[in-house]
This record gives structure tokens, sequence and C-alpha cells, in this order.
């Protein structure tokens, strides 16, 4: 009866936040309505907590500790990427439909599950009378899905307020597979990203339309040299234990061979993503017909170890044309590596021990971007995770058509947070 009770309470939570279109570049009025959802739905949470509205639609809250125990800091974000093609999903996009044992829905993989499973922790713990030690910050983002400032703007409120957490703990890995590297389901944990660049290439006039192009396909032909960079070292190492033969062997040692691994990671999307910079057509606009400047956007992936700005230089050079104006608007060199040792590592593994048993955990690379990056001045250990089981169809649908999660990775994510708040 208990467990039925709670797959009802954390379907119906994650149900009414995804029926919330929180679109980062819609209108506000979805956001006000999902921070009274939340409160409706964690009444001791905001009770007990003291929050603020920051920019008008993020959230930041802190559960005031009760000893001298260090800060813990839980970020989320409430945005949720746009709907593409609506047509093609077999429920509403914002339903928070609950069938089969799922919760469908725009944002319940990315990443309303793993708030709602976060504050469903928080309001547990809390009815059961814990008291912590230290206080407990938690930073839910507007804009991440297109790389705002929200988080940073949370970041420098707590930084003036001299808040030194013990580690910080946002979204990123999850527990799957890595085809061609390990095929048994592995914790994989973010310690790091990937810099971001987003730049816009436009022609000034119709008559230098070609030559865009023609620099345009120019860019898509850079050549990256691969390597392994020390993060997919480390990952590599971990997960050594879990292959066999003379590939267990080399994944000891990726340093000696790192032409074999670079050879293996060309076969997959992920493992191109992890061993070059890469540089991708993001958007075509305009119309010189018609009179509009002609313009492609493109967005760059930068390899830890290499430098933003250096890429910005050969882009330049390789656009070397008076008539191309290359204009930058997001521009974020690697973020730092988090250690895989201390206390902060240890209870984020002892966790995933605890509540994934058997699972071998390894330290990755996010190819993609997070708000993590954004608390760099506050604290070193920094970890991108979310406690929940999903294998590659279902990370699939993240960003795509029928976006779900099952109600037991909700309530197996419960788990995990509350072991983590006690931390």
């Amino acid at each position: 009866m208990q467990q039925a009770a709670a797959e009802k309470r954390i379907a119906r939570a994650l149900s009414l936040a995804v029926q919330k279109p929180t679109i980062a570049k819609g209108p506000s009025a979805p956001f006000t309505e999902l921070h009274t959802v939340l409160r409706e739905l964690f009444p001791l949470v905001f009770s007990k907590g003291v929050w603020e509205t920051v920019d008008g639609r993020a959230l930041l809250g802190c559960l005031p500790g009760h000893g001298n125990g260090q800060p813990l800091l839980f970020l989320s974000h409430m945005d949720v990427f746009p709907i593409r093609t609506p047509d093609q999903w077999s429920v509403g996009p914002f339903s928070g439909e609950i069938k089969d044992g799922y919760v469908y829905g725009r944002g319940a993989v990315d990443m309303k599950g793993h708030l709602i499973a976060l504050l469903t922790a928080a309001e547990t713990l809390l009815s059961q009378g814990y008291r912590p030690k230290g206080n407990i910050w938690f930073a839910f983002s507007c804009d991440e899905e297109i790389r705002g400032g929200s988080m940073q703007r949370m970041c420098r409120i707590l930084e003036s307020r001299h808040v030194k957490p013990a580690f910080v703990l946002d979204e990123g890995g999850s527990v799957t597979m890595l085809p061609t590297l390990c095929e048994k389901p592995t914790a994989m944990v973010g310690i790091a990203e990937k810099g971001r660049m987003r730049f816009t290439l436009t022609a000034d006039g119709d008559k230098s339309t070609e030559a865009l192009l023609h620099a345009g396909d120019r860019l898509l032909r850079m050549y990256f040299s691969p390597r392994i960079c020390p993060v997919t070292s480390q990952m590599l190492t971990a997960l050594s234990g879990e292959m066999t033969g003379f590939q267990r062997f080399c994944a000891s040692h990726p340093g000696y061979y790192q032409n074999q691994f670079l050879r293996k990671l060309e076969h997959t999307v992920y493992g191109r993503a992890i061993s070059r910079t890469q540089v991708k057509v993001s958007a075509l606009s305009g119309d010189a017909l018609r009179g509009q400047e002609a313009a492609i956007t493109f967005q760059c992936s930068v390899l830890p170890g290499e430098e933003t700005a250096q890429l910005l230089q050969r882009i330049e050079r390789v656009t070397g044309d008076p008539r191309l104006l290359v204009t930058v608007d997001v521009m974020d060199e690697p973020s730092l590596v988090s250690p895989t040792s201390g206390s902060a590592w240890d209870a984020l593994s002892t966790a995933i021990h605890v509540h994934f048993p058997g699972t071998p955990i390894a330290p990755y690379l996010l190819t993609g971007a997070s708000d993590a990056r954004r608390m760099e001045p506050l604290c070193p250990y920094i970890y991108r995770f979310s406690p929940f089981i999903l294998p590659p169809d279902e990370l699939s649908r993240e960003h795509g058509i029928d976006e779900r999660i099952s109600i037991e990775n909700l309530l197996r994510g419960t788990a995990f947070f509350k072991q983590m708040l006690m931390a």
C-alpha cells in the first residue's frame, strides 16, 4: 500500500510539473505557474526554506542548517527543450500523461524528473523531522537550454554570501551503456565539460552568398586531430574492469594504446565527440532574393586542453573574406576537471553503490553543456549525474519524441537524493 501511494504521489507530481510548458524563450506565465505547483506539492521544503526568485523565473532556495556542517548545493533547471514535431508524439507533449509505468512529456527526463525526485526526497526527510547540519542550497535555473545567465547570476549571489559547498550536484550522466566500450550498465558521472562556442557567419549582400557557402564548406572540412584527453583516459581506466582480453589491457594503459582506442571511438557519435573538437551547422537563415542577409550559424564543442580563442582565430583565417562577418554570441572555455577522490566523490560513489548495487562507476566528459560549470567559482567538486537507469533507447527520447521516465526511476532517484541530502 505504501509503495503504491508513493508511486502515485511522485507520478502525479511530475505530471503536474510537465503540464507547465516552461520553454526558455516562451512566456513567463508557465514558470510562475510551475513555482506555484512546486510550493503546493512540497509545502515543507518551501515553508521551512528561504526562497527567492532570480531573473523573474529562476528559483534559489536554502534549507537552513542547525549545526556547523558544510553547505551542499543541488542544481536543476526548469526550462525545457522546444517541441519541434508535436504531431509525431503519441501523447500530448505537455499532457504529463501517466501510462504503463511511465510519465510522458517534454522535460520528463531533462530535467523535471530530476527536479521532482530531488524535492520529493527533501520533503520526505523534513516530514520525518530531519534537520540538516549545514545549509542545503537549491538553484533552479530557467534558461539552461539556451545557455542563459540565470545560473551564473545565482552563483554570484551565493558568492556574495560566501557560500562554499562541499559539492555541487547537477544533471549530466546516468546509468547507461556505452556502445563499443562497455555493454554493462555503468554509472557515468560527468566530471568535466567540453568548451562551447556559437557563432554566425553572415554575407554582406546577395553577391557574397556564394562566398558564404564556400566559407561554410571550408569550416565544416576543418580537420581536428583526435586525442584522448585526461578525462577520457580516466573513463577508459574505470571501464577496463568490465572489458576482456586485449581490450581490457589497452584500457588499463590508455596512454600507451591511444591509437587503438581512437579507432574504436571513431565508430560512435559519442566516441567522436569525446576525442576531438567539432564544428557543426546549427541553423541557416536569410533570403538574398528578398533582401535578407544570408547567414549560417555554427555550434562548436572544444576538447579540454584547447582554447576557444585559438579556435576563433582559426575560423577567422578560414573565412578570411571582407564580405563575410563572424559574430560570436557564446564562448565558454572547457570546464575545470573535478577530482575523483575525496569526501565529496566518496559520498556520491557510495550513494550510487547503495542504490545501483553492482553497477560500476566511470567518470566521463560531458559533450553537451550544463549549468554546473557556472558554479566553478564556489567549489571544485562539481559532479553531473542524474540517478536514473536510462538505456540508449530511453536516452534517445530526450529532446525527442515521446520523452518519458519510469516511475521506478523516480522512486529510485528519490531514495538516492535522500542519501545525498544527508551527506
